[in-house]
């Protein structure tokens, strides 16, 4: 829970000739992370004799299962999924599939083709004109846009290369327009373009574009029926075979990671020999399994987790918390993976970001709105998205926000007296708490304090840390850090709660000054530079009431000029959805921030003073199946 699972490394020699078949174990084992073997001594394996042929059927199995749409249906196993691919049935299948995918591509293509000639016809079919009868050895056609401010412009040019036009209105300030040109004349291309004319290219026309117009747009109506009927047919085939198709391309792209998984065994011509990781735990388990695999024909060497650190050999990394606190490794994940053998920040997370969070909202019903809010997203987004264990943790958040509700007595901004007061019970309290718009002196010193006391605890947790990796100058300075930031909670508490008597004052400053002076010797200038920054991280911790302070204020403004009550008249009718409104925004924005500053105090001035991260999350060698059962 406060450590990552302890990791020990095992290295598998065995005979060449069960390669293959220790490669197929460790994935039925699929608790153990296969390291890629490194030696000057012994080359790396070459994948397995059937890596080829895998890809090449995986390349076909994968474009016939983009081809078809997915549909839920039988679960093959392995062995079925194999037997299919040399199946007869399956063979017939491809090929039906590949044909009805061809033919589409070509349709598709025709339709857009024809899509494209509409369009140009639909240009010309407002021309009366027979195209079949134009075609003449003394003339040629030409056809364009020519803008209507340019039509004088376009007279005058066709009158000296003696053309004739025909023109019709395309838009409000365009004209299209058919010009007859002797065949004869010179220049045409240069005068029509001087006049503005915009040439393009005219569609083949066999007889009037109207009765041309309608026959393609047949054509297409045609084409897309037939393209509805290729459809069909293959959704139908998606429903009957896409399980049978997913399932075999799922198989082969298993056996294709096994196939180059081989690549991170070392081989000889006779042997092979590979390291991989898993818990310590499991280490009994795992010996057991490949003993009753290959008995005597392979041998099996265990390095604890005390060697690894001991030859500081980097170790993947296995976080382990019950389904509670699991939500919470996406925070740690987020920012950083910590090393195997460095403390894990989940739990420590789950409790500071809490009371962060809490504090910062601090409000009753807020605290409801925040727990009835992360329960509806909880139960609308999918347990796979990056959305569901920030639901998790906005929940578990929520409560601690209705605690310090109660304490802070705000119920939406109005003390609980204020509350009853609404209900017809005046001058009726239950207790009064202690209320951040008149207690800001005490609640900015127990923010300040709880700086000074997490500030503390994370030295406390660098100590651990160092001792851990038997790093005694490290450990020295955390400690002597610890101590700089032990004074600190003396004096705040001394001098504000009056919590311990002016004699403590001597005895923690003696600690303050063989603190600093450790601190100094141990880190230098840089040590020394860093101290007025401890500080600086501790005053940060004003901004719990200095952010739940605004959310006060706003719900004090809102409760005084928007509340509506009865004397109010008809107004009521418009003040109740801007006061709930306003409210809903308002918590909503409270929570929005305690999640924002909440993770700031944990990653930036808590985390910073123990923990590392740069691990490498534990990645088994195991398949998780889709359409694929055992």
């Amino acid at each position: 829970m406060f450590w990552p699972a302890k990791m020990c490394k095992v290295r598998l020699i065995g005979l060449k000739s069960n390669l293959k078949q220790t490669i197929e174990v460790l994935e039925e084992y699929g608790g153990a992370e296969i390291k890629k073997f490194r030696s000057e001594e012994i080359q790396n394996s070459k994948p397995l004799e059937e890596f080829q042929e895998i890809s090449e059927n995986l390349v076909r199995m994968e474009a016939l299962a983009k081809t078809l749409s997915e549909a839920s249906g039988k679960k093959f196993t392995a062995k079925e999924a194999k037997e299919l691919l040399t199946n007869r049935e399956t063979r017939k299948l491809e090929k039906k599939i590949r044909e009805i995918s061809e033919e589409m591509e070509r349709e598709s293509a025709e339709y857009e083709e024809l899509g494209e000639r509409i369009a140009r016809l639909k240009e010309f079919s407002k021309f009366d004109i027979d195209f079949s009868r134009t075609e003449t050895m003394h003339l040629r056609l030409l056809a364009g846009r020519i803008a209507k401010a340019n039509k004088a412009k376009l007279d005058e040019a066709l009158g000296r290369i003696g053309a004739e036009a025909v023109e019709k209105p395309l838009s409000q300030t365009t004209n299209i327009a058919i010009i007859a040109v002797p065949s004869s004349a010179f220049g045409v291309d240069e005068e029509l373009q001087k006049a503005g004319f915009e040439r393009t290219p005219m569609p083949k026309i066999e007889g009037k574009p109207s009765r041309e117009l309608e026959v393609t747009a047949k054509k297409l109506e045609d084409l897309k029926k037939r393209k509805e009927l290729l459809k069909a047919e293959l959704n139908k085939i998606s429903r009957q075979s896409y399980s049978k198709i997913a399932a075999m391309k799922e198989y082969l792209a298993f056996e294709d990671i096994k196939a180059t998984t081989a690549e991170k065994f070392g081989a000889t011509e006779h042997s092979f020999v590979v390291e991989a990781f898993l818990p310590e735990k499991n280490y009994s388990e795992f010996e057991k399994l490949l003993k009753q695999k290959f008995g005597q024909e392979i041998y099996l060497k265990e390095f604890s987790s005390q060697e690894i650190d001991r030859k500081h050999e980097k170790a993947p990394t296995l976080l382990e918390h019950s389904k509670i606190i699991s939500p919470f490794e996406f925070m740690t994940k987020f920012i950083s993976i910590p090393k195997h053998n460095e403390i894990d920040p989940t739990l420590v997370f789950l409790v500071f970001f809490q009371v962060f969070y809490g504090m910062i909202v601090g409000d009753f019903v807020y605290g409801i709105i925040s727990l009835l809010l992360a329960r509806f997203f909880l139960s609308k987004v999918a347990k796979d998205s990056i959305l569901y264990p920030v639901s998790i943790i906005w929940m578990w958040s929520a409560i601690p926000a209705i605690v310090f509700g109660l304490i802070f007595d705000e119920f939406a901004g109005m003390p609980n007296e204020m509350v009853f007061g609404l209900l017809g019970f005046e001058h009726f309290s239950l207790y009064h708490g202690l209320e951040r718009m008149h207690n800001i002196e005490a609640i900015l010193a127990a923010s300040i304090l709880l700086g000074v006391f997490t500030m503390a605890f994370g030295f406390l947790l660098g100590f651990i840390n160092a001792v851990k990796h038997n790093d005694r100058k490290h450990a020295v300075a955390k400690l002597a850090w610890f101590g700089i930031v032990a004074f600190g909670a003396v004096f705040v508490s001394t001098l504000m709660f009056n919590s311990f008597p002016q004699e403590f004052l001597l005895p923690s400053g003696i600690v303050l000054i063989v603190s600093v002076a450790l601190v100094i010797y141990l880190e230098g200038i840089i040590g020394a530079m860093e101290i007025p920054s401890v500080a600086g991280n501790v005053l940060s911790f004003a901004r719990i009431l200095a952010v739940g302070l605004v959310g006060t204020v706003i719900a004090f403004i809102l409760n005084d000029l928007a509340f509506p009550s009865p004397d109010k008249g008809l107004l009521i009718i418009l003040f109740l959805p801007l006061y709930i409104g306003g409210h809903v925004f308002n918590a909503f924005l409270a929570m929005f921030e305690a999640l924002i500053q909440g993770a700031r105090l944990n990653y930036v001035e808590f985390y910073s003073k123990f923990y590392e991260g740069g691990g490498k999350e534990f990645s088994p060698f195991k398949f998780h199946k889709r359409f694929l059962r055992d």
